[in-house]
């Protein structure tokens, strides 16, 4: 296992607004920053004192961070890193691509004016969150876009599968907006709502599908350049 965790760069948290959720977020940089490395042993009260905070918040940022897939908890022995890797990534987004794309299919035959209504609803909010760059919450909207397509293409099964990986998309979202601008990712979803919207339900599956296998190609570009652990 690697070393513990306990000179690393971590600045103290200043806002009250959900420790839990500003740990989990610096942590989960420094995993994907490769900070952390694989296999690196996350001690409570070292973390803790790194941020300027109680034990509490730390663990409740772990159970974040386990749901996400980038930590594991081993008993008698501790929290520690498990990051993902390219197999892992191509596997997740291949299996994107033929669920959203069925999905988009069907929403796009249906033409159903409330759903067309949600999913620019969606848009807007994504558009906004990029005029004010808050980066967060564009991430917020692209994951709650694609949940909207497979919720509303009607098939349960289709949407069961999608939040089955939802906790393995934020991470991978996070990465992606590492490469590419917020402002980029929130265009890339207008030519889909389109399809949608004209009934081009071929071309809606086509455009989901590119939009997977394109996110896809990157993110596990990216992480075969990282070193070795």
């Amino acid at each position: 296992m690697g070393a513990d965790a306990a000179d690393g760069g971590l600045r103290p948290l200043e806002t009250p607004r959900s420790l839990a959720e500003d740990a989990a977020a610096l942590i989960r940089a420094e995993i994907l920053g490769r900070r952390f490395q694989r296999g690196q042993h996350l001690v409570e009260a070292t973390i803790a004192k790194q941020l300027g905070i109680s034990r509490g918040p730390v663990r409740e940022a772990f159970k974040l961070l386990r749901a996400d897939g980038l930590v594991a908890e081993e008993p008698r022995r501790g929290t520690f890193v498990v990051t993902l890797n390219s197999r892992d990534v191509r596997e997740i987004y291949d299996l994107r691509a033929a669920i959203e794309g069925a999905a988009a299919h069907a929403v796009a035959t249906a033409r159903d004016p409330a759903v067309l209504a949600e999913l620019h609803g969606i848009i807007e909010r994504m558009a906004t969150a990029v005029e004010q760059r808050d980066f967060r919450a564009v991430g917020r909207a692209d994951l709650d876009f694609h949940e909207a397509i497979c919720r509303l293409s009607g098939n349960r099964r289709i949407h069961a599968v999608f939040g089955q990986h939802v906790p393995a998309l934020r991470t991978l979202l996070q990465i992606d907006e590492y490469l590419y601008s917020s402002a980029e990712i929130a265009s890339q979803h207008r030519p889909l709502l389109e399809a949608i919207e004209q009934g081009k339900a071929d071309v809606a599956r086509r455009l989901s599908e590119e939009h997977c296998r394109n996110a896809r190609d990157r993110v596990a570009a990216y992480i075969d350049s990282q070193p070795d652990d």
